[in-house]
């Protein structure tokens, strides 16, 4: 939990939801990572397992799109940080 708690940005609260979409894999949908969202005013929608054929478009556009930016950024910081790589944490920074 203390990358959960670690990746929250900051000013979320039930006023200002996020909402984080996540795989059918049963170890994003615990009871401790739901109650910790519900604590954070996290909406968790988990998409259902053997889906990915009927979800493509979101992955193709949403995903694709996000990745390629975050790939960029991500390159950037590297060039300017000796290419050295970035922890959990300052990866999810870079998100918010």
């Amino acid at each position: 939990m203390y990358f959960f708690n670690k990746s929250i940005p900051t000013g979320m609260s039930f006023n200002n939801r996020h909402t984080l979409l996540l795989d059918g894999h049963g170890s994003h949908v615990t009871l401790k990572a739901r109650e910790c969202a519900k604590k954070f005013g996290l909406d968790m929608i988990a998409l259902p397992s053997h889906t990915s054929h009927a979800l493509q478009p979101l992955n193709v556009y949403c995903v694709k799109l996000f990745k390629t930016t975050f790939k960029k950024v991500k390159d950037v910081t590297m060039s300017r940080s000796n290419h050295m790589e970035p922890d959990k944490i300052t990866l999810a920074g870079w998100v918010e």
